[in-house]
């Protein structure tokens, strides 16, 4: 039985990521401190450094909680489909949403912020976006080897991300939904010439 201390730590560990969230949210990845996020929550830093080592396993964990999110956000649309070119487009439009509903996690789950880690930090988490990608685009084009299918993953990926990130950025005109059709209509084109 978890005792009403541990209960505590819990809320308050998801108070700080909450609050870490919000600030970077509104104010950049680069404006979130320990002390900040303290501030806000009305705690002491020393506080904070009990639940968190440090700013960076703060953002590590924000990183990997960021990634599960997006997971299981990619397959609860693609379980929605049967039809392999219907689950194609719901992972493209899922992926965008994903971008511009939870900035602040993209933002820092793919570097854009100068955050300070790698992929072999969140090497786990990444490889399941990777493996829901891969069942269905191996759906999709059942004529294609396994090399094939990763090397599509990795260029649909690309083409969500940049098309994310350019929306994200104000760097694409148009509309949400126009930039949500490029994305999924570039990455169906895409993979359409592997029947070629």
């Amino acid at each position: 039985m978890v005792s009403r201390f541990e209960r505590e730590q819990i809320r308050l560990r998801g108070e700080v990521l909450k609050t870490a969230l919000h600030i970077a949210e509104s104010d950049g990845w680069s404006n979130v401190s320990i002390r900040k996020i303290a501030s806000e929550i009305e705690y002491s830093t020393t506080k904070v450094y009990e639940l968190f080592e440090n700013k960076e396993h703060l953002i590590l964990e924000l990183l990997r909680n960021g990634f599960k999110l997006l997971a299981n956000q990619l397959e609860e649309a693609v379980s929605k489909y049967s039809n392999p070119q219907e689950q194609a487009i719901a992972l493209g439009k899922a992926y965008c949403t994903f971008a511009w509903e939870n900035g602040a996690y993209y933002r820092i789950m793919y570097g854009m912020d100068g955050v300070p880690f790698g992929v072999e930090q969140t090497w786990q988490e990444g490889m399941r976006i990777g493996e829901i990608s891969k069942k269905v685009l191996a759906s999709y084009m059942p004529y294609c080897n396994d090399e094939e299918i990763n090397h599509y993953v990795y260029a649909a990926w690309g083409t969500l991300h940049g098309i994310s990130s350019l929306f994200m950025s104000g760097r694409l005109y148009g509309t949400r939904e126009q930039a949500e059709e490029l994305a999924v209509q570039s990455v169906l084109n895409m993979i359409s010439k592997g029947e070629d």
